[in-house]
């Protein structure tokens, strides 16, 4: 096999620039098909993209025989449906983070996809951003020593669109599985599991102080990296402003970096001294990046970073720290 064929299923916003279009510009790799529930919302998404076919119908995409993989971008409430109706066909998945509502939803698909014999990938895509990968080299480089604590914090103003019935789907339980923090909340998580490495122990609290939308809007949490590193993390999404830092804590020093702004500069301060590095540019589709390691994998000539198992990890992250609720 030379290219991998994908279909995707769903056209929501995020599949318009930041992840779409690497599926028809990664190397090895097209987007033959698509999906949505709206029949004209595909055909429009396919006709913008010059993509060959536009379905209503989840299914007819999976029994496409021109369909080899299937990225899966609809909202959380349906990564487990979908997964599982991919992989029952054989068909390897790359699913929108979080991958499921709840843990046992994640263990569903990654367990189902392990008995089918069929690869799972999670999109978090900043494990193949260059300046998340050179925040990984500084840390596993031993200039610094080793890492000894580490601190997340996350803040955001409510969105308009929040305040109005409820608000968007993102901060409605049901089918987000939570609010913010399940959704950019996550991606703080993924980067220790795989900067730092997987959590092991997690404690925290959620609430909701607003009251504006029904999902917590503020979660606090600690815990313990396999080795005995300890963290902890505060996500405040009711607050001023849209800003946040995670800091490590190094025997030499600390490296300290946004989450949220993949162009943000990464600062690292000494006893005797503190330097800006400027981010690496961004690609004009950040998730492209990560979608050619799926790519790679999958025609046997690399590795992808994030694996059905990483994004199960940082789903049971999540469960842990808001079961003090």
């Amino acid at each position: 096999m030379e290219k991998i064929r994908w279909g995707m299923i769903g056209c929501g916003s995020v599949t318009e620039q930041k992840s779409g279009p690497g599926f028809y510009k990664a190397d090895g790799s097209r987007l033959v098909a698509v999906m949505s529930r709206t029949k004209e919302k595909a055909e429009d998404w396919a006709r913008r993209h010059h993509v060959e076919r536009a379905y209503d119908n989840a299914e007819m995409l999976l029994d496409d025989p021109q369909v080899d993989a299937v990225y899966v971008a609809t909202h959380p409430d349906t990564h487990c449906h979908y997964t599982l109706m991919a992989a029952e066909r054989g068909k390897p998945v790359y699913c929108e983070k979080p991958m499921g509502r709840t843990w046992e939803e994640s263990h569903r698909m990654v367990t189902f996809c392990k008995e089918q014999g069929v690869p799972l990938f999670s999109a978090y895509y900043r494990r193949a951003l260059p300046k998340y990968q050179l925040i990984q080299e500084l840390v596993e480089g031993g200039t610094y020593g080793p890492v000894r604590a580490f601190h997340i914090f996350m803040g955001q103003a409510i969105r308009d669109e929040d305040r109005i019935q409820g608000g968007t789907w993102r901060v409605r339980p049901d089918i987000s599985g939570g609010g913010m923090f399940h959704d950019v909340g996550s991606h703080s998580l993924d980067l220790v599991d795989w900067i730092i490495g997987p959590i092991t122990k997690a404690q925290g609290t959620g609430m909701n102080q607003s009251g504006v939308y029904d999902a917590d809007d503020v979660v606090s949490g600690h815990f313990t990296v396999d080795g005995g590193i300890v963290g902890t993390g505060l996500w405040v999404f009711n607050t001023a402003r849209d800003e946040d830092l995670t800091t490590i804590y190094l025997e030499k020093g600390k490296i300290e970096f946004s989450v949220g702004d993949i162009a943000a500069p990464i600062t690292i301060t000494t006893r005797n001294k503190q330097e800006s590095i400027a981010a690496p540019d961004p690609p004009p589709h950040v998730a492209q990046p990560l979608i050619q390691t799926v790519v790679d994998e999958l025609l046997g000539r690399g590795t992808c970073p994030s694996t059905g198992e990483s994004g199960q990890r940082t789903d049971w992250v999540i469960e842990q720290i808001l079961s003090g609720r």
